[in-house]
């Protein structure tokens, strides 16, 4: 139950960044976003979110 919620939090999170990342690329050039330290740290989060969600899933669904 408790990793369930989990997965769905980090879920959601993760559709949320994807949409505050397309938002900031239809509002910037590629140099502002290159140059943008928010951009970046969104980015990494973004895809940190991707692997915890990958992991759990692994590790829940290993024989």
């Amino acid at each position: 139950m408790a990793v369930e919620l989990l997965l769905k939090s980090l879920t959601r999170n993760f559709a949320d960044t994807g949409s505050i990342l397309d938002e900031f690329e239809a509002t910037h050039t590629d140099y502002e976003c290159d140059q943008s330290k928010q951009y970046a740290a969104l980015v990494a989060g973004h895809f940190a979110l991707e692997e915890a969600i990958e992991r759990i899933n692994y590790q829940l669904n290993k024989k």
